[in-house]
């Protein structure tokens, strides 16, 4: 388990951005510690300098015994500098807390005197300025690096501290991410295995999360109730095919019987494959119809979705089946077509829309009026055919979608049963829905598109 998580990927992030964190520390620390070194040790210089501005000062008004008062006071009341010294031409100690020194002009480093190093024996530095106040005197001014150098040690401490506690911090988000990555990937991988193992219905829990491993639980939901409905899609066709076209296929057995026990001329023989060829060319366009069906559920047309205008499409189809409708004494109208585009396939949109037109020819009587309204709307692309027939009972709207679903009054015309869900199939895959209302009389099919983007 615990090389699991060493080898995570949030584990391997959290490293990383440790490692980055602990080196842009360890620069900033650098830049901050030679920034107040510096600023320390230039305080030091620029005291040293007031303090040898006054002695001089001493010296120029009232001599070597002035300057000499000026820097016992500063001794016994030491503000700035922690050392003092004023030497005569002779090399002689005049006066300060430092012994004679060669003289040296500018900035001075000089030991510290045994008498005042701390307690543990340190060897520390003074850091000051010397300089010739008079012909032969010389002064010098200095503050002890001790107190810099606690200051810095108690700094780098800090600094030290503060890394290791970031470095424990990091390694503990790290283990505590990677144990959290590990069990929702793990509780991923169990669902998936339950699905191999035939669970089909198992779902990877999704935490209501926004980060990455939410969204891809969702989205692998998403793949498998897709998966989920294909599969149902192919099963409900085995199951219509293994149904709905026994009867046909009785039918024909039933033929080929008789003519194998009653034919007895080429002209009965003649007259009844004429009859087994047409039950096949029906049984040929059932199968045709429920696969087209199929193909359309799967998604397989989205692939070739362009731009559509759809006015073309109704106008170029009222042409066609207007001639069509007349011979059935209907009527086929467009009385409102309005430019309209919509995304999709056109062809697809034709057989929609020649179905709807089909069943409307089909299914009513005599001197019925078909109509087909074509508008824009907010929304998108708004389609209406209608007609003034008998309609659908309320009941059975939504019924008439199914495959192979047929109404009572209309078993007696020919047909499958298919064209309807083969309309259902159409408008779902291009993002459309359509409804079946009242017509008072008759029957509305209202089919709206989303707006084309």
């Amino acid at each position: 388990m615990e090389i699991r998580l060493l080898r995570t990927e949030s584990f391997r992030l959290t490293a990383i951005f440790a490692v980055l964190f602990v080196g842009a520390t360890l620069i900033l620390s650098g830049v901050l510690y030679a920034i107040v070194d510096s600023a320390f040790k230039s305080e030091i210089i620029l005291n040293a300098r007031q303090d040898l501005a006054a002695v001089k000062k001493g010296y120029d008004a009232e001599g070597i015994g002035e300057a000499t008062e000026v820097v016992n006071q500063r001794l016994a009341r030491p503000t700035t500098s922690d050392f003092l010294l004023l030497q005569n031409a002779a090399g002689q100690r005049v006066a300060g807390n430092l012994p004679a020194v060669t003289p040296v002009i500018g900035t001075v480093r000089l030991p510290v005197p045994t008498a005042r190093k701390d307690d543990h024996g340190a060897e520390h530095r003074i850091l000051g300025r010397g300089q010739f106040i008079a012909p032969g005197v010389y002064a010098f001014a200095g503050q002890n690096l001790a107190v810099l150098k606690a200051t810095e040690h108690k700094a780098l401490r800090a600094i030290g501290w503060t890394l290791a506690a970031a470095l424990i911090f990091a390694v503990a988000g790290g283990i505590a991410l990677s144990r959290g990555f590990l069990r929702r990937m793990d509780t991923m991988t169990q669902t998936c295995q339950a699905i191999m193992a035939g669970r089909l219905s198992d779902r990877i829990p999704e935490p209501g999360t926004q980060d990455e491993l939410a969204r891809l639980a969702s989205t692998i939901n998403a793949m498998l109730d897709r998966i989920s409905t294909l599969m149902e899609n192919v099963r409900q066709i085995s199951t219509d095919i293994a149904h709905d076209l026994r009867t046909p296929l009785t039918r024909l057995r039933h033929r080929l019987e008789l003519v194998s026990a009653e034919a007895t001329t080429v002209e009965e023989y003649g007259v009844a494959v004429d009859r087994v060829i047409a039950d096949t060319d029906g049984i040929l366009s059932i199968f045709s119809a429920l696969l087209r069906i199929g193909q359309i559920e799967a998604g397989a047309a989205r692939a070739s979705f362009r731009q559509v205008d759809l006015d073309k499409v109704v106008k170029s189809l009222a042409d066609i089946y207007g001639p069509v409708a007349e011979d059935r004494k209907h009527v086929l109208a467009i009385p409102v077509i309005e430019p309209a585009k919509v995304l999709g396939d056109r062809e697809l949109l034709s057989q929609m829309l020649v179905n709807l037109i089909e069943n409307a020819i089909a299914h009513t009587p005599d001197r019925t009026r078909i109509t087909i309204d074509l508008r824009m709307t907010e929304a998108g692309a708004s389609m209406r055919i209608a007609d003034n027939g008998p309609g659908i009972p309320a009941g059975e709207r939504e019924k008439v979608f199914r495959r192979f679903y047929r109404l009572e009054q209309g078993r007696s015309t020919p047909g499958s049963g298919l064209g309807l869900s083969l309309v259902a199939a159409i408008t779902q895959i291009h993002g459309a829905t359509i409804e079946l209302t009242d017509n008072a009389p008759g029957l509305c099919a209202t089919i709206a598109f989303p707006k084309c983007r």
